[in-house]
């Protein structure tokens, strides 16, 4: 039985990732590559126009990510069939195992490919892509690390590692679970837009906190507590603030 032709996306930043790609897709039968594109933007435009029956996609790329460009699409109910690509983001790789994608290590080996390409020529266009998408954005959401500007460069951090948020200046020091300080270059202004509100609130002018982190408060005293690992951080809130730190620690918030 002859197989049908399918048609593939390339999206990857690296010229020599999406070169090696379409080396190895010349060499297999009833494949045609319809587009290597160097960015998610390039790629939103061209899917618009034409969907491919199966897109090879970079997870990290200047601008937007492979998950952003998913997650763009989803908004026009465009839900393509995907094997992911990333090189060592253990991170990516667990959010793609969660939401049952399937993903190829770099540098790409013809043998991984092939076998990738079996498992979706057999099961692949039968599931349910737009439910696969939507558990990958339902994690990313949950669990996205998030870029900061250091002194040295950048740092990723996942947001429900951050206990609490120490204004420095024009500078914000972000305290871990783990006890580890991370100067970043944004004001605590800044931090306060990034993060989730529904984790994090500021509970004075020098002071975020997790809400995951929050142990009690005392509303006479003026003070929350913080349960961290192996010890506790207290912190004084001006008056106002008791209210809405005591409805946090409600089981309904």
């Amino acid at each position: 039985m002859v197989q049908p032709v399918l048609s593939v996306l390339i999206v990857d930043d690296d010229p020599g990732a999406r070169l090696l790609l379409e080396t190895h897709f010349r060499s297999i039968p009833a494949m045609e590559v319809i587009g290597s594109l160097p960015g998610a933007d390039e790629a939103y435009r061209f899917l618009l126009e034409r969907m491919p029956d199966l897109l090879l996609l970079d997870v990290e790329m200047p601008g937007k990510s492979g998950f952003d460009l998913l997650a763009d699409l989803r908004k026009v109910d465009l839900h393509p069939a995907v094997i992911f690509q990333t090189a060592f983001d253990h991170y990516a790789i667990r959010a793609i195992k969660n939401s049952a994608f399937d993903y190829l290590l770099k540098p790409v080996d013809q043998e991984a490919l092939l076998e990738a390409l079996a498992r979706f020529r057999s099961s692949g266009r039968l599931q349910r892509l737009d439910e696969k998408i939507d558990a990958l954005c339902h994690h990313l959401d949950r669990h996205r690390k998030i870029r900061f500007n250091t002194r040295q460069g950048f740092i990723l951090v996942d947001p429900t590692e951050i206990a609490y948020c120490l204004a420095d200046w024009n500078y914000t020091e972000l305290h871990l679970a783990d006890g580890a300080r991370i100067v970043v270059t944004l004001n605590i202004g800044k931090i306060e837009e990034t993060l989730d509100p529904t984790h994090f609130i500021r509970i004075s002018r020098s002071v975020i906190i997790n809400r995951n982190f929050l142990k009690s408060v005392d509303k006479k005293k003026r003070q929350c507590l913080l349960g961290l690992p192996g010890k506790e951080m207290a912190f004084s809130f001006p008056a106002g603030q008791g209210k809405r730190l005591g409805e946090l620690g409600h089981p309904d918030h």
